[in-house]
């Protein structure tokens, strides 16, 4: 995935850090159970947050499990992993599939200005394109929502469109898609509505109706600003890859100065901090929060410092 949506792990608490590595270890497992072992090498920590959310909106299972085991990378050490829930399955076809779509992209147009990591991408896509189609089958319509989207963003790449703003909206509209777990199965999308229209009302935040549609588009719009948020900090941290290399990047077009990026970003992130506000999470709270109050900010924190924009130039 694209690995910008982590926690601040220095404001975690020992018992949560716990639980967010076995969430990760458990989407590991599921990954494999359902794709395979070489999907397993994609994997980020950003599906560990999708997982969560769903797992905590849905209230799916009643009580959170987990177990231990011995890892491959570390048999000596046992570890802990996270029952299976709808949330780990979902979030391993996630992560699926938009590792296939970024192969897919890379192979198109990104890396061809570089030769070997060209022919890693075109050798990657080839290898992932089994699982990729597998996942496109079991997520359905939203995996050719994001195909579209993925179209689209190429599109616009073609285009050279200097707006980063434009360039942004094809990737929140994919967040926007994958994020709307009410359509991920029946069953998830009951147990999520009742989850939501149940608590959030004591939560002050006014989603205590929110039930069906209007649950889906809280949640889409939670996913727009989040995938604004990520493709803005995406294009930030390539920017000298796509510069050495000739790549499409809307900030060597049109450098924006770092005050006006840092506006961009702040009221997306401003955006998802009302929104999660009101939704009522049934546990993984202090996890869920920590990554969409402090992660994600400090990430951009991190990102932002690479960002010079009077050494950009017009590619």
């Amino acid at each position: 995935m694209f690995g910008y949506i982590a926690p601040l792990k220095s404001e975690l608490k020992v018992r949560e850090y716990e639980v967010y590595n076995a969430y990760y270890c458990a989407i590991c497992h599921a990954v494999k159970r359902r794709y395979g072992e070489l999907p397993r090498l994609l994997l980020s920590y950003d599906a560990v947050f999708v997982a969560m959310l769903m797992d905590a909106l849905s209230g799916e299972p009643e009580t959170p499990a987990f177990k231990t085991f011995r890892c491959f990378n570390n048999p000596l050490k046992k570890r802990s992993e996270a029952a299976a829930t709808a949330g780990i399955d979902y979030a391993a076809d996630v992560m699926v599939l938009l590792a296939w779509l970024s192969l897919k992209d890379g192979k198109a147009d990104r890396d061809s200005g570089n030769a070997l990591k060209g022919l890693a991408t075109v050798t990657g896509e080839f290898a992932l394109r089994r699982a990729g189609r597998r996942a496109v089958q079991r997520l359905g319509d939203k995996a050719w929502v994001c195909m579209e989207c993925a179209n689209g963003q190429r599109a616009l790449e073609a285009d050279r469109t200097e707006s980063i703003d434009r360039a942004a909206d094809p990737t929140g509209h994919m967040m926007a898609e994958l994020l709307d777990f009410t359509g991920a199965d029946d069953e998830a999308a009951e147990s999520v509505s009742a989850a939501a229209g149940g608590g959030a009302a004591e939560a002050g935040a006014g989603f205590a109706g929110a039930k069906g549609k209007e649950l889906s588009g809280v949640l889409r719009e939670f996913g727009y600003h989040l995938g604004r948020y990520i493709y803005i900090i995406d294009v930030i941290d390539d920017i000298e890859k796509d510069r050495k290399y000739g790549a499409y990047n809307p900030l060597l077009l049109r450098p924006e100065e770092p005050e006006t990026l840092k506006t961009a970003i702040t009221l997306d992130l401003a955006r998802l901090g009302e929104i999660a506000g009101g939704l009522s999470l049934l546990y993984h709270t202090e996890i869920i929060e920590n990554i969409i109050y402090l992660g994600l900010l400090a990430k951009a924190d991190e990102v932002m410092k690479k960002y010079h924009p009077e050494e950009n130039v017009r590619v």
